[in-house]
């Protein structure tokens, strides 16, 4: 917790207990699904808890803690070619 504090980006990304699991919750759903896609156990992939994006209609600031979905991106990019 205090190293998370030391490079805390202020308000709009607060630090708190149980902030790593949410981490590896939203990420490791996006990873998980893309696996999955990749095995070609599924077909589509919904991640409930994931995409906790900053997007705006004019502009997107940034993402939320972890950039989830280019780590799918780069699990599908190991079995395809574009993403």
């Amino acid at each position: 917790m205090k190293r998370l504090e030391q490079i805390n980006v202020g308000d709009d990304c607060p630090v708190f207990d149980g902030l790593y699991s949410l981490c590896q919750t939203s990420a490791g759903g996006f990873v998980g699904g893309a696996v999955n896609l990749n095995n070609g156990s599924c077909d589509v992939v919904v991640n409930w808890a994931g995409g906790l994006h900053h997007a705006k209609r004019r502009g997107a600031p940034g993402f939320f803690y972890v950039n989830d979905i280019v780590l799918a991106i780069l699990e599908l990019l190991k079995h395809h070619d574009r993403v």
